[in-house]
């Protein structure tokens, strides 16, 4: 299968983990702001005449997209998380074949 083959950097995938992770803690502390921040505010809407109306709708989109984004912060994380361990394995298995060969090229004494 020539031409097939890949080339894997662990360092890369190490540094692109490192990122994966910060993007979804700093995606998850906003998170956290805007429900604490929309929580916050209450139901201003409460005494208009459209209070009941906007309520019923708002309220379950809302939560929904709370769940949403918290989820999303977590699995952002957790791909970075898989991304360094990937660079872990790569690297450990290069070290091995680096010592299976070597020792394989030893001559005997």
């Amino acid at each position: 299968m020539a031409g097939k083959e890949f080339d894997v950097d662990p360092d890369v995938l190490k540094t692109q983990g490192d990122a994966f992770v910060h993007i979804g803690s700093d995606f998850s502390k906003a998170s956290k702001k805007l429900q604490d921040d929309l929580e916050g505010l209450g139901s201003p809407w409460e005494n208009c005449d459209f209070g009941d109306a906007f309520e019923t709708i708002y309220t379950p989109i809302r939560d929904g997209m709370f769940t949403s984004m918290d989820s999303l912060g977590e699995r952002l994380q957790g791909i970075g998380d898989k991304l360094q361990g990937m660079a872990r394995t790569y690297s450990e298995s290069d070290e091995q074949g680096i010592h299976v060969i070597s020792a394989v090229g030893r001559p005997q004494l």
